[in-house]
């Protein structure tokens, strides 16, 4: 082939090539929508968490959804429904605003409908949380550190001032020393 042949091949495979690119590159993106998979679990504290991915791919969650929440105990005690509102910690996670299920075993639901209509249960138990420790003694162990502190800084203060006070004597000394000798 010659110079004049080549040229305008190697244009035309690169444009195929461009073409082939722009076309093929966002099927990741366009593999979002579809089923939706939802996976719920407790908060450790009496609320909800779910995570919420794209069954097709794997990826998270990205739009809005309208998750509801109902759970039954095993001792007939209901709540809900209950909304969960997206979470601040990452994309795909919604979580219940506050507490709202009591100490015991639960069969709870979610279900969505937008953009998708999904559902799951999930049995969990809650357990009891131990007491909070009170502000007054958290105060009192503060207080406590902050004064070791204050010691610990007062100490290595005046150390750094004798330190520092032996360095310029010193300096001092040897001056007056050398001036004598002249």
């Amino acid at each position: 082939m010659t110079k004049t042949v080549l040229r305008p091949f190697g244009a035309a495979l690169a444009f195929l090539l461009a073409a082939a690119f722009v076309l093929l590159a966002p099927g990741a993106a366009r593999a979002h929508g579809g089923p939706i998979q939802l996976t719920i679990g407790p908060d450790g504290i009496g609320g909800v968490s779910l995570y919420a991915q794209y069954a097709r791919d794997g990826h998270m969650v990205d739009e809005i959804i309208d998750p509801l929440v109902t759970a039954k105990a095993d001792d007939g005690r209901t709540a809900g429904p209950i909304s969960l509102v997206s979470s601040s910690e990452g994309q795909g996670r919604w979580v219940s605003e506050q507490p709202f299920l009591g100490e015991g075993r639960w069969t709870v639901t979610v279900r969505t409908t937008t953009p998708d209509v999904a559902e799951t249960t999930a049995v969990f138990t809650v357990a009891e949380l131990d007491e909070p420790i009170s502000a007054q003694t958290t105060s009192a162990v503060a207080d406590d550190d902050a004064s070791s502190a204050l010691g610990v800084g007062i100490i290595g203060l005046g150390a750094g001032v004798l330190l520092v006070g032996s360095v310029v004597g010193a300096i001092v000394l040897r001056r007056r020393t050398k001036d004598r000798t002249v």
